[in-house]
């Protein structure tokens, strides 16, 4: 009888340290470090974490990005999820100002400011995003190891869709096209970007669709205005700062042309993985 016991309490005590390790790896997912400070990040319903599973796309993503911009997570679909085939998110911070207190209070004091550069700037975008886009096809040439090409065109700021105290939502349009061997994929997408100080840090969430019909705009305004509030009820609130002697428009400028290479990350990594396994 006192073996029996013995035995089912090692049981026990396996399952439980079994379940820890579990909730332990699911909990480690769901957060990442901006200056110092945990972030915790709930995936986008109906979405997954990819990044940290497939090394070699890592590298491709994060080569593609501005040097002002640094990815934090990126999401997609269940594998063999048809209806969301095309669709992800993904969270961005901008490296000059990952360590800076930004709260509440912060962001609103810079929030016109960033409105401002959103409506302003579509031109300059146009061009840096250009230079960003021969990055890019660099990128995917040393992933792929092929000929390969990608080409950014036709950059359309759509205007600002959420302008709430604590956030600001924008979304934008564009073409593109993208070869690596004899795959290739021509698409045109939309991006919804919220710019949200969150535990104190300021930073940039990303659902990006192919983009059919207003119903794409659509789903990609909501669904990150969702992933928003789930992301700001799942850390502390922080007043911050004032924002007072904080110059915003560059750094505003940064954050759209991170959010039009954000989104194309989702189809170049498709258009990768499909390579690899042909």
């Amino acid at each position: 009888m006192r073996l029996k016991l013995i035995l089912a309490a090692v049981l026990f005590s396996s399952l439980l340290s079994n379940h820890a390790q579990e909730s332990a790896a699911s909990t480690s997912r769901e957060e990442v470090m901006v200056g110092g400070r945990t972030i915790k990040l709930p995936a986008p319903v109906g979405f997954e974490r990819i990044d940290g599973l497939q090394p070699e796309v890592d590298r491709m993503v994060e080569g593609m990005l501005p040097a002002s911009n640094r990815y934090l997570a990126r999401f997609d679909p269940p594998k063999n999820s048809v209806p969301d085939e095309g669709r992800g998110f993904n969270v961005q911070v901008m490296r000059s100002i990952e360590n800076r207190e930004i709260g509440d209070r912060t962001f609103g004091d810079i929030k016109e400011q960033t409105k401002a550069e959103i409506e302003k700037a579509q031109e300059t975008i146009r061009q840096e995003i250009a230079k960003v886009g021969g990055k890019a096809e660099k990128a995917l040439q040393d992933a792929t190891d092929a000929d390969a090409a990608l080409s950014l065109s036709d950059v359309v700021m759509l205007g600002c869709f959420d302008d709430s105290p604590s956030s600001l939502g924008f979304t934008m349009a564009l073409n593109i096209a993208a070869k690596a061997g004899d795959k290739s994929v021509k698409s045109k997408l939309v991006i919804a970007s919220m710019i949200v100080p969150v535990n104190g840090r300021l930073i940039y969430l990303y659902a990006n669709a192919d983009f059919n019909s207003a119903a794409d705009r659509a789903w990609a305004e909501q669904a990150v205005s969702t992933w928003r509030d789930a992301v700001v009820a799942a850390n502390p609130r922080v007043e911050g700062p004032s924002a007072k002697g904080l110059d915003f428009s560059r750094i505003g400028r940064s954050g759209l042309i991170g959010a039009a290479i954000g989104g194309v990350v989702a189809l170049v990594a498709m258009l990768f993985k499909k390579k690899k396994q042909a």
